[in-house]
C-alpha cells in the first residue's frame, strides 16, 4: 500500500483502514513510495522497505501510468496484480499480462474484495 507521504512508515490515510484489515486477516503489509513510484527510474526506490519473500502480493494503491505498473512490477519482482483507487472513488483492478482493467463491484465491500484479492 502507498506509505503516507510525511511519514513512511505509516500507510496513506487513505488507505489506513484497508492496511488494518489486511493485517487483522494475517496478511503482511508492506509500504511503497508512490511519489517516489510515479517518477521515472523511481520504482527501486519505491519498494526498497518491501521485504524480499515471494508469493502473491497485492498492490492496494493509486492509480498511475502504465509504464510505472511495468516498472513497479519488475522492481518488486513478484507483482502482478494491482488494486488502485482512482481519485473519483472508483476502484480498478489491473492485471499486467493481458492489460485488463475491471471495477470493485459495488455491491463488495472493500475489505471483502482485498481478502479475496490477497487469497486468490
Amino acid at each position: 500500500m502507498p506509505a503516507d507521504p510525511l511519514c513512511g512508515r505509516r500507510a496513506d490515510e487513505h488507505f489506513a483502514a484497508e492496511a488494518a484489515a489486511a493485517r487483522d486477516a494475517g496478511h503482511d503489509v508492506a509500504l511503497v513510495d508512490h511519489d517516489a513510484l510515479a517518477e521515472p527510474d523511481g520504482a527501486g526506490r519505491a519498494v526498497a522497505r518491501v521485504p524480499d519473500g515471494g508469493g502473491t502480493a497485492v498492490y492496494r494503491g493509486w492509480m498511475l501510468a502504465s509504464d510505472r505498473y511495468a516498472a513497479f512490477a519488475a522492481a518488486w519482482k513478484v507483482a502482478t496484480r494491482f488494486l488502485a483507487l482512482r481519485a473519483d472513488g472508483t476502484w480498478r483492478v489491473i492485471e499486467l499480462g493481458d492489460g485488463q482493467v475491471s471495477d470493485r463491484p459495488a455491491s463488495t465491500e472493500p475489505a471483502k474484495f482485498l481478502s479475496a484479492a490477497l487469497t486468490a
